[in-house]
């Protein structure tokens, strides 16, 4: 049985600085990489604009002084885009579920705020809470053009340029969007 693609469904509003769209396809990563590929080509010719990318090692990079740039992120048979004609924007995706440590991790990575808010979750909200704190970071990581990297003083200064643009909860998931004016044409996006 071939798998298609449900339509896309803007959760950002059309026109936001980083509008995400969220496209399901219960596939292999492949496919669905494949899937994003296809409709941001489309998407970028609805707009007039030329769909040509590089391909990179992080997904598709849009040559120098293009009019829109361009974020990925996949969870299970979801594929969120992210698209913005404002500068770099980094989009992530995540669920939760509950498990030991995640304090742990929400302190080394997300910072001891984020760490001392998720202790003080009533248990049945704190997978929530770590999805949606985890998202937050992997979309101003991947906005700023940066690997996963511990919480340090020098991290929240290179991040500090990237800005949360929009957060929205669907199918108890986290979507997350941030946007970076600054790195553009810099690096590969996320």
């Amino acid at each position: 049985m071939d798998a298609t693609v449900s339509p896309a469904l803007c959760l950002s509003g059309e026109g936001a600085a980083v509008e995400l769209w969220l496209l399901r396809l219960a596939a292999a990563r492949q496919r669905q990489r494949q899937a994003a590929r296809d409709w941001l080509a489309a998407e970028l010719v609805r707009r007039g604009a030329g769909a040509s990318w590089a391909e990179s090692a992080k997904g598709p990079r849009m040559p120098a002084g293009a009019r829109w740039q361009s974020s990925f992120s996949y969870c299970g048979p979801y594929i969120l885009c992210g698209l913005s004609r404002l500068g770099a924007p980094g989009v992530d995706l995540a669920g939760g579920e509950s498990w030991p440590g995640d304090a742990d991790v929400a302190r080394l990575y997300c910072g001891p705020e984020v760490a001392a808010g998720l202790a003080a979750s009533p248990p049945a909200e704190r997978p929530d809470a770590f999805a949606r704190a985890w998202s937050a970071l992997e979309a101003r990581l991947k906005a700023c053009r940066r690997g996963l990297e511990e919480h340090s003083p020098e991290r929240e200064r290179h991040l500090a340029a990237a800005r949360i643009t929009c957060q929205v909860r669907h199918d108890g998931l986290w979507a997350s969007a941030a946007l970076c004016p600054d790195v553009a044409d810099a690096a590969p996006g996320g």
